[in-house]
């Protein structure tokens, strides 16, 4: 019998957690960090024979990882690709450094990375006993992975389990599409992600001609176009879409600050493990880092492209780069991410405005001139690619939705249900479902 425990990630974009228990082996897939503030996930009941894979590096999914690793008196070994342990080191790092609340501490992460063992795609491990896992490209960001389970009690008929992760089918400018789950055989569960359920993205290539054309207009006016990005993978993304449209009429500066630095320093020093390397390396080559305040004043003054964290406006540097331009009707402020509500980024979409809170609590607002854009650069399969997905389902599995909010979880689990004859449901908080 094997057991699917829901630790977190259920009806929810967040705090990722998945417990799958065979005989006396017990793995963990992912454990994050609750974005919104929410607290903590529940622990594993027992740590016994405990092994833990992490999908990617992506705090929602990784952030709470430390706890686990580090604060019980045995080793609890961790498998992920070699490019996710070190964007999981740089993250965890700064969430360190930005000093808030944690339940772990240096220690911990140390731990983390010492008990960590690099996989690579299409590697099978073996878990304990009669279980074995192994790792597929998810193409979502650089080094991201789905997980295949297979169990197989006494050397007899197991069940073979998929969990997506953030799964994206579709190539981009970075990184290669999903793997083919009609390649996968038959299998008896599918833990799906529902993050963009009730809703397409629009196709990459206009969606790229759409941005470039944005920017071009604000270079070419004297602006600056400042693009909000989170750290790791679309940062990175951006830069080679810049690349790319690039040529002898359109080569504007480009300056990168915050986070964004490191990260792709390190995807520069791994240019086998992902697509979009030479594009990367090629933008990298006219790339400014942003090192002070003075390097930032020098990137508002002149007509330039400033990529910079956080893709939501909430922290980093960004702030300090819209403030400088935000009565300037010929900047551009071009959010190339999902806004979550409540966030400062969904704010501008909505009125225009950018309110920030000082440390002693008081809220200000500050009316944006500057152009203000969304672009749906997104690291998720959308509506269509995930009932794509789906179909291309061997046998006749049964699908457990996550990772989206109630509706979208809903939506997905109804939609195969009807569509497809699929036993679908959304995943529970708490919820064990049992495998024969």
């Amino acid at each position: 019998m094997t057991r699917i425990t829901f630790l977190g990630g259920t009806q929810r974009v967040g705090s990722s957690g998945v417990l799958v228990e065979q005989g006396d082996a017990r793995l963990l897939m992912d454990y994050g960090a609750a974005m919104d503030g929410s607290g903590q996930n529940p622990l594993p009941t027992s740590t016994r024979n405990l092994v833990a894979v992490l999908s990617h590096a992506h705090l929602d999914h990784s952030g709470s990882l430390p706890v686990i690793a580090g604060s019980y008196g045995q080793k609890v070994g961790v498998y992920m690709t070699s490019l996710t342990r070190s964007l999981l080191r740089i993250l965890l790092e700064d969430m360190l450094q930005i000093g808030e609340t944690l339940a772990f501490e240096k220690l911990e992460v140390k731990r983390l990375m010492q008990n960590t063992r690099t996989v690579d795609y299409g590697d099978v491990i073996p878990i304990g006993r009669g279980m074995r896992i192994t790792l597929l490209n998810a193409g979502h960001i650089p080094g991201s992975a789905s997980i295949l389970v297979e169990t197989a009690p006494n050397g007899g008929p197991g069940t073979r389990i998929l969990y997506t992760g953030d799964i994206n089918t579709v190539d981009t400018q970075l990184v290669s599409g999903a793997h083919n789950l009609h390649d996968l055989g038959e299998l008896d569960l599918i833990i799906i992600e529902s993050t963009y359920a009730r809703e397409d993205h629009t196709p990459r290539s206009e969606m790229e001609r759409q941005f470039i054309e944005s920017v071009r207009a604000v270079v070419e006016e004297g602006g600056t176009a400042l693009v909000p990005c989170f750290a790791v993978g679309r940062a990175q993304e951006i830069l080679c879409v810049l690349q790319k449209h690039s040529g002898r009429s359109f080569q504007p500066p480009i300056f990168m600050d915050g986070l964004a630095r490191s990260v792709t320093n390190t995807l520069l020093r791994a240019p086998d493990a992902f697509k979009g390397s030479t594009l990367l390396k090629d933008s990298a080559d006219r790339l400014t880092y942003v090192q002070n305040e003075r390097d930032r004043q020098k990137a508002v003054e002149e007509p330039s492209v400033i990529v910079s964290p956080a893709g939501m406006l909430k922290g980093g540097a960004a702030p300090r780069y819209l403030r400088a331009i935000a009565d300037d009707r010929h900047s551009g402020i071009f959010l190339v991410g999902k806004q979550l509500p409540g966030t400062p980024g969904a704010a501008l979409l909505e009125n225009g405005e950018f309110a920030e809170r000082h440390h002693n609590g008081a809220k200000r607002s500050i009316k944006v001139k500057a152009t203000v854009r969304s672009f749906d650069f997104s690291g998720h399969a959308g509506r269509s690619e995930l009932l794509r997905y789906a179909s291309q389902a061997q046998g006749n599995p049964r699908f457990l939705t996550m990772h989206g909010d109630l509706a979208s979880c809903q939506s997905l689990a109804d939609t195969l249900r009807a569509n497809y004859g699929y036993d679908a449901a959304m995943a529970v908080q708490g919820q064990t479902v049992a495998l024969a």
